[in-house]
């Protein structure tokens, strides 16, 4: 860690930090940040302490909120795709690098991670010419020529996999899980073409099998492709009337369509073909809410509560928390706050720890004007997942209800660090600008709400 300030704070941190003593740096940090919030080198430093603790989703929020600041701080995209790239999170990290490779063109390390991250995700064409740009600023770069050879490797196994499946469907053309499986192996080694045109030799074959219809279905799946994939779901409930997961997936397409109510029909389907599959009632409880039916929603949580309150066993839990999240949303958003809050605070008794059942009470609290109350609850959600952008953007309108407008500020600069594309963080941040006499910030940020919701209406 390097700082040329002379703040107090900034100095003591460094020295801990330097000492290897990194609970009284981060103590230290959190102090130099609430001095100068702007400050974008007290938060990076923050985050360094943050991931040396073990801390990694706090890492991960102080590195955000410095890129905020400072959107060409080049040690924080590193170090932010790094920690990404450490927790699996291969695209995240993909998209970090890439904004630091922008910022250093030339460094031949960035290159080689960003290429680790191609590999990951099995880009390996990208993989091979990001290694390429690492050995061409670096030749005695013997990690990127050996990582090169293993995406070489990769690769020739693919093919050979391929192959193998080509060979298999000779041996009997006639055999439509053949074409299926080789369709698969097309689309992981996005050959999109080669797969296109094996789903289209199968709708030839087999224009009233399932299995034609499902693997088209998969085919525009992994291409973007919405209506198709919606399309050939329909297809094969139309042909296969008690296959669940078919209506299962064409539920979630037909949601995805904007469709809410033959979305529900889907899913009620879906539970209809499988009774005893709890995920399918969660899903038909969660677009039920979706679609304003909040009585059935809610009477499908309270039985997967009842079904499982004298739970036993890790995976029963599970299902009762989820349950009971479900629930308290499910009458949060209906409006039914203080059913809601009942919920939640038996939520919160029977799971401490869950940030759900703390977000869940917040909301009811905020709704029936316990700002201070509704405050300690948000906070604590927090505490328990830092990196929910909700909950900061509604900690920040309840610290505005009690006139904390500074703190209404970091809320909510800190929501839209964790989620830049949401315009509910835009416009609350808009309210906290209004409510700091910041009358222009406030239009500008209304103005990136209003945009941000057109691309989501498009």
């Amino acid at each position: 860690m390097a700082d040329t300030t002379n703040d107090g704070a900034m100095q003591r941190g460094l020295a801990a930090a330097d000492a290897d003593n990194f609970e009284v740096a981060e103590a230290e940090f959190e102090q130099a940040v609430a001095d100068d919030p702007t400050n974008a080198r007290a938060r990076y430093n923050l985050a360094l302490a943050k991931q040396n603790l073990g801390d990694p989703e706090g890492a991960i929020m102080s590195y955000l909120r410095a890129l905020r600041l400072d959107p060409k701080f080049v040690e924080a995209h590193i170090n932010l795709g790094n920690l990404y790239g450490e927790l699996g999170l291969e695209q995240e990290a993909l998209d970090s690098m890439q904004h630091a490779i922008e910022l250093e063109p030339d460094n031949a390390n960035l290159y080689i991670t960003i290429a680790d991250s191609y590999r990951d995700l099995g880009l390996y064409d990208e993989a091979i010419e990001a290694y390429h740009n690492a050995i061409r600023l670096n030749p005695d770069n013997s990690l990127a020529q050996d990582s090169l050879d293993d995406v070489r490797e990769r690769q020739r196994e693919q093919t050979e996999m391929i192959d193998d499946l080509k060979a298999n469907l000779d041996k009997d053309p006639a055999d439509l899980t053949r074409y299926s499986d080789l369709v698969d192996a097309y689309l992981e080694a996005h050959r999109y073409e080669d797969a296109d045109k094996m789903v289209q030799k199968m709708v030839q074959l087999e224009p009233s099998n399932p299995t034609t219809f499902e693997t088209k279905a998969v085919y525009h799946e992994t291409m973007g492709d919405i209506d198709a994939a919606a399309d050939a779901w329909q297809k094969v409930t139309e042909l296969e009337p008690n296959d669940s997961e078919a209506w299962e997936h064409l539920g979630t397409w037909r949601e995805e369509q904007g469709r809410i109510e033959d979305a529900i029909s889907a899913y009620r389907n879906a539970v209809k073909a499988d009774p005893q599959t709890e995920g399918l009632q969660f899903s038909l409880a969660e677009i039920l809410a979706e679609g304003e039916h909040y009585d059935e929603a809610a009477a499908i949580y309270v039985s997967l509560v009842e079904r499982h309150k004298d739970a036993r066993n890790e995976q029963d839990e599970e299902v009762l928390a989820d349950a009971y999240t479900g629930l308290a949303s499910t009458l949060n958003i209906k409006g039914d706050y203080q059913e809601a809050l009942k919920i939640a605070t038996d939520y919160a008794q029977r799971f401490p720890d869950q940030p759900e059942a703390a977000y869940e009470r917040a909301s009811a609290l905020s709704a029936l004007g316990r700002h201070e109350d509704a405050v300690e609850a948000y906070e604590q959600a927090i505490d328990g997942d830092p990196l929910n952008a909700n909950a900061h953007a509604d900690l920040a309108e309840s610290y505005l209800a009690i006139g904390k407008k500074d703190k209404a500020l970091e809320a909510a600069e800190t929501a839209i660090s964790l989620d830049p594309e949401s315009p509910a963080a835009h416009e609350t941040l808009a309210h906290v600008y209004v409510a700091n006499g910041r009358q222009a910030d406030a239009e500008a940020a209304l103005a990136k709400a209003a945009a941000l919701h057109a691309n989501l209406d498009e």
